[in-house]
């Protein structure tokens, strides 16, 4: 079985179905999470969109925020 930057295509989709606007894969991406599901949450919106997540931290909640421009806004979009 194939990784990706250590996690399986099933784990990705997982994390990508999280985080993904459920009306379109394709558009941008803004989603608020804990630590612990930053890194494999980057690795899925990498893998998916072939875009970089930027990070944001709220060190008062400790709560990370993830955005992307998606697929479609992408190098790899139409």
């Amino acid at each position: 079985m194939t990784t990706y930057k250590g996690y399986t295509q099933a784990e990705l989709k997982s994390a990508f179905d999280k985080i993904a606007d459920p009306s379109d894969w394709k558009n941008p991406i803004s989603a608020e999470m804990a630590g612990e599901e930053v890194t494999m949450a980057m690795a899925a919106i990498e893998f998916f969109t072939a875009t970089t997540a930027e990070v944001a931290i709220d060190t008062t909640a400790t709560r990370y925020t993830l955005t992307s421009p998606g697929y479609r806004m992408g190098p790899s979009g139409p």
